[in-house]
Order: C-alpha cells, then sequence, then structure tokens
C-alpha cells in the first residue's frame, strides 16, 4: 500500500495527495487495482536551500538552458545565480537601487534579464563579464511586470500601466511598443508558441490574447462571461495554451487551431501565484496560502498536491530546468525550493479488470 507519504527531509516529511479532477484519491490497498503509483523512495523529493541574510523576500525565479537557477530578492535589490550542483550562491546587485525587479527571463546565451518595474528600466545581466546595461523604456512609469527572452533573441514585456506589449531588438538595442487593444487590461504571463507567436492573459480585460510578430495583430479571446482573474500562459508541445481561471477555480486549456477550451477544475486551493510547465507536457502550480506545489498530468486529467516541509513558506513563483526539475521561492522563509519529479514517479491510471473466470463456472 502507498500511504502517500514520501522522503524525510531533516526531520519532515514531504507529503503527497492525489486528486482526479475535483476529486481527492485516497492512497488505500482498496484502490490499488484501479490506480498504481511508482517512484523510487531513496532520494529526497523537496530540497530547500536558505539564503544567506533573511528578509531578502525572494521572488521571480528562472532556470537557464545551462540548468543554472537565477532569482531576484526583491528586499535587497539583488539578481542572484544558485548553481545545483555546486550549492554556490552568487549575488549581484542591480544597479538602480530601489529598482523593485518584478520579473527575470533567461536567454538562449546565458543573458538574464530583469524587469525592473520601479525604475522603468530593461537591465541585462552578462554572467561571463559580471555586467549589467540598462536599457530606458520609452514611456515613463510602464511598471514592466512581465517578461519574456525568446528565441530569436527578442525580449518581450508587458506594461501593467501602460496597456503596452513591449518589444527589445537586442542587435538594435530599440524598443517598439504595441498597444493592447482592451483598456486597462491589466495583462501579464507572457508564453511563446513555436509559431513565435506570443500569448499572454488580460486579467482585468478577461480575455486571452495572442501577438503576430510577423503581422504585428493582435487576437484575443473573452475567457468567460464572468470576470475569472485569469493567470498564467503557458504552451504545451502540441501548441495548446493553458491558463488558470482563479475565481472558478478551473485550469483551461485552449486549442488556437479550434478555437476551444477544455476546462478542469482544481482541487481546493488557495494563493496559486504561478503556472508553468514541463518537457513532458506536466503543468506545476506554486500556491502561497496552502504552502504547496501542484501539479496536473494531461494524460490521466489527475492532479497531485506537494505540501512543502517548512511551514509558511509562500512559494510565489516558479520554474523548470532541462531536468524537469521544479524549482520555486520561498518568501516566507528567505529561501529557494526544488521538486524533483523523479522521485515522485509517474501516474497511471489503469481502469481495466483483469479477470479469467474457471472454465465451469458457467456450467
Amino acid at each position: 500500500m502507498n500511504d502517500g507519504k514520501g522522503p524525510k527531509l531533516n526531520g519532515r516529511t514531504a507529503y503527497g495527495g492525489l486528486f482526479g479532477g475535483a476529486r481527492r484519491w485516497l492512497f488505500l490497498a482498496a484502490l490499488t487495482a484501479l490506480f498504481s503509483f511508482t517512484n523510487s523512495w531513496g532520494r529526497e523529493l523537496v530540497t530547500e536551500y536558505a539564503l544567506p541574510a533573511h528578509d531578502t523576500y525572494p521572488t521571480a525565479i528562472r532556470a537557464g538552458l545551462d540548468n543554472m537557477i537565477w532569482f531576484i530578492q526583491f528586499n535587497s535589490n539583488v539578481l542572484t545565480r544558485f548553481d545545483p550542483e555546486s550549492k554556490a550562491m552568487d549575488e549581484y546587485a542591480i544597479p538602480s537601487t530601489k529598482s523593485q525587479s518584478m520579473d527575470v527571463s533567461v536567454g538562449k546565451d546565458g543573458s538574464v534579464w530583469v524587469a525592473e518595474q520601479d525604475s522603468n528600466v530593461l537591465a541585462k545581466f552578462d554572467p561571463k563579464t559580471k555586467k549589467f546595461s540598462e536599457y530606458l523604456l520609452p514611456t515613463p512609469q510602464s511598471n514592466v511586470y512581465s517578461l519574456l527572452a525568446v528565441r530569436n533573441g527578442a525580449v518581450w514585456m508587458l506594461g501593467w500601466n501602460s496597456n503596452l506589449l513591449v518589444r527589445f531588438d537586442q542587435a538594435k538595442k530599440k524598443f517598439a511598443e504595441y498597444r493592447i487593444p482592451t483598456v486597462n487590461s491589466n495583462s501579464y504571463n507572457l508564453a511563446e508558441d513555436k509559431r513565435g507567436v506570443i500569448w499572454f492573459v488580460e486579467r482585468a480585460g478577461n480575455k486571452l490574447a495572442a501577438f503576430d510578430p510577423e503581422k504585428k495583430k493582435f487576437r484575443e479571446w473573452k475567457v468567460d462571461e464572468a470576470l475569472q482573474s485569469a493567470l498564467g500562459t503557458v504552451v504545451d508541445s502540441a501548441g495548446g495554451v493553458w491558463f488558470m481561471e482563479l475565481i472558478d477555480n478551473k485550469l483551461v486549456k485552449f486549442d488556437p487551431r479550434t478555437e476551444k477550451q477544455t476546462q478542469y477544475v482544481l482541487p481546493n486551493n488557495k494563493g496559486t501565484q504561478e503556472i508553468t510547465i514541463d518537457s513532458k507536457d506536466r503543468i506545476w502550480f506554486v500556491q502561497s496560502t496552502d504552502n504547496r506545489v501542484l501539479m496536473f498530468t494531461p494524460s490521466t486529467g489527475n492532479f497531485q498536491a506537494f505540501d512543502l516541509p517548512t511551514g509558511e513558506s509562500k512559494p510565489n513563483s516558479i520554474s523548470v530546468d532541462r531536468k524537469n526539475r521544479v524549482w520555486f521561492s520561498e518568501p516566507g522563509v528567505s529561501s529557494i525550493g526544488m521538486l524533483d519529479p523523479a522521485v515522485v514517479g509517474e501516474s497511471k491510471n489503469d481502469m481495466a479488470v483483469k479477470f479469467k473466470p474457471p472454465p465451469k463456472i458457467f456450467k
């Protein structure tokens, strides 16, 4: 019987609970015929790394292509690099004082980009020279909240106050601004699909939006008739676009080809902050109030929750590295954490009943 318990972490146990849709699956022997859950206990499920200083409030966290982990320490105005192998943590002071940096993104060349909200600046950090370059945005008080470095080297960002989608050309060092059709959309959470189309959600506009950089045109789709406070935008390997409806507590998949939605009701939860997606198309959530990480497997329709070992850690941001390890910031305890799905194993639904009656049962 699998009782849902994972390996112990410094005297604490990491717990995993499995949910099918909105219903919780209990790990009881009676259900083992319906559900098999393979794991490889022996490695830690969740590992937490304390920062050198307290009350620095780590927020946005992103994994680079080299598996280096980058994150912002909001209160101390610092960009931090963490090496998962050596456990070394290097801090780099952001040049603009009190920049109130809100997001970070790592380009394919290794450059690290920082959205400085208060100073209205896009900053680039070169890990080789360990130097910053800063670029002032054209529109004052844009309040850049979301940032995305894409495959062709461009950097996209969203202005919360300006209602602009902004593109930065690295080669020309120039910005291009595109006004979002819906006024006061409060847009954020950028994602790029395989065609180079940029996707995001409009929290106040109650819409999902796409921008085609070649045609320079927007398209918008209403999320629901009622305001849903849409959150998170990720694109799967087949081009499906995923986001959350916070009010109705649903995960939504949007098919750009058919323009149809598929909805999944989440387990009862509080405080979802961000979502991300791994190479197996599993979707991961951080939930600040519930102090846990949640995983959704589209192939089975199951949700699985992982309680974090340190209480009140208030996970805030989430990212997945190339090994599919899940990284998250914990501002409540000035730490970052890592969940290793390889320890969890794969969830598999097997509803087939294997029963061979005796030959003479009907005689």
